[in-house]
């Protein structure tokens, strides 16, 4: 099994545009990590608000990690 870069409940951004809503450096949280090669996040993506904008599954080369928890 491949080393995990992230945990559960990481705050991370967004490297690059993910999707029409999710842009580069669009915060969000680990929600699930997908154990699979390579592995998967399921990332909930929030506004300045902390509202939810978007749920997506990424990979390790699309987040960056801005606080551990």
């Amino acid at each position: 099994m491949e080393e995990l870069m992230f945990k559960e409940y990481d705050v991370v951004k967004a490297k690059h545009d993910l999707s029409s809503i999710i842009s580069r450096g669009t915060k969000g949280a680990i929600m699930l990590i997908l154990h699979e090669n390579p592995n998967k996040y399921e990332v909930e993506f929030i506004d300045d608000d902390g509202a939810t904008l978007e749920l997506l599954t990424v990979g390790d080369d699309d987040l960056e990690l801005v606080e551990n928890l």
